[in-house]
């Protein structure tokens, strides 16, 4: 019996079903890029006003790449403290919108987030804190841990001479003069390495680290010492040793470059090459020329006169070359690593550029640096 000879199988095209998958990949993609923004704004908005939120790992999650590096930055570094009141039974988002309101902090959100990402947002204590907007939200939440009259906040500045630090010590601790501190920070006997070699009646002028410390309302001006000079030790120690010893010098002539770095960098990544401008001036005997050891020789953070130029000290860098006596402030950890490891640059002069970033014109020769002068408007 005839028939028809069988049909081969018919074959399925890839085509469809890849055409398909790429269709929802495109769907998934497109949602991801365009709506996430959209859902986090709408997630965040939620949080601000319900911060029990945050106590969802995933919520966390969101937030954490819109607050970012923010839980560890001061709003300004260089405010003065006031009063801030925690209230009995405050939620940690009403302390955090407070905080925001009255200037501490820059952002509620970010000081909310920390709290519950580090498990304080039920820790806080009530009370009146004297605090400022030089702590950050990290620092803040250490001290809200603890009821006001259980710690003394001292915040220590970077490019504080020894007198200032002194102030600040005398307005968190009243009982402590700042005579007192000050005949309290010399070497003495104490064993830090980084003192190796200096006698006893040395200032500790450059060796008190500025940081936030935390201490008891009853602490001594020895006490207060001790721990700024530990902090130093444990910052700086490691890396001013062995800078002594690659560069054939010592530890104290590397903290008196960090003290002058301290005061011109205002930008914190210019610290290297400053250093390496001062010195490349050593190494030839040429003087430093440096405004800041002026100042502190007069006694003034200010713009140095041409009297004062003229003055008769050993801190004067523009008459007495070399290095001052002394550091002649107490510098932060950028000065400081800078200074130990001066960036290898041709030059020999800088200029502020006066354009508000803080950063400075640099040159090799007298006569760029007379151009750099002229095109900044510097005297």
């Amino acid at each position: 019996m005839g028939g028809r000879s069988p049909r081969s199988p018919r074959t399925r095209s890839a085509t469809g079903p890849f055409i398909f998958v790429v269709l929802i990949v495109g769907l998934l993609v497109g949602g991801v890029v365009f709506g996430r923004p959209i859902v986090e704004d709408a997630i965040v908005a939620q949080v601000q006003d319900h911060d029990t939120l945050l106590r969802q790992p995933f919520i966390r999650g969101l937030v954490a790449d819109r607050v970012d590096a923010e839980p560890d930055l001061a709003k300004d570094s260089h405010a003065e403290s006031r009063s801030f009141v925690i209230s009995r039974g405050e939620t940690a988002g009403a302390i955090a919108q407070h905080l925001q309101e009255q200037g501490f902090i820059r952002s509620a959100l970010a000081f909310s987030y920390l709290l519950y990402d580090t498990g304080r947002e039920t820790s806080l204590q009530s009370g009146t804190y004297t605090i400022s907007a030089a702590l950050t939200p990290r620092e803040l939440a250490r001290v809200f841990e603890k009821a006001p009259s259980e710690q003394t906040v001292l915040r220590i500045i970077e490019g504080w001479r020894l007198s200032e630090t002194a102030a600040a010590v005398k307005k968190a601790f009243p009982a402590i003069s700042a005579d007192d501190f000050v005949k309290a920070a010399v070497v003495g006997q104490r064993q830090n390495t980084v003192l190796a070699g200096l006698p006893a009646d040395t200032s500790l002028e450059g060796f008190l680290f500025p940081d936030t410390y935390f201490f008891k309302p009853t602490a001594t001006a020895t006490q207060i010492v001790d721990a700024l000079l530990d902090q130093f030790e444990q910052k700086a120690g490691q890396t001013l040793r062995q800078a002594a010893v690659d560069r054939k010098t010592t530890i104290y002539d590397i903290v008196k470059l960090a003290s002058i770095v301290e005061r011109e960098a205002r930008d914190r990544k210019e610290s290297a090459t400053i250093a390496g401008v001062y010195s490349n001036r050593l190494a030839i005997g040429m003087k430093l020329d440096a405004d800041p050891t002026v100042q502190y020789a007069i006694g003034e953070w200010r713009e140095p006169t041409l009297a004062d130029l003229a003055i008769d000290s050993p801190y004067n860098t523009y008459k007495v070359a070399g290095l001052p006596p002394t550091p002649i402030c107490s510098p932060g950890q950028p000065a400081l690593e800078g200074a130990a490891k001066p960036a290898q640059v041709p030059y020999f002069y800088f200029v502020a550029k006066n354009d508000g970033t803080g950063d400075h014109a640099f040159a090799t020769t007298l006569a760029e640096h007379e151009a750099n002068r002229v095109k900044y408007g510097n005297k």
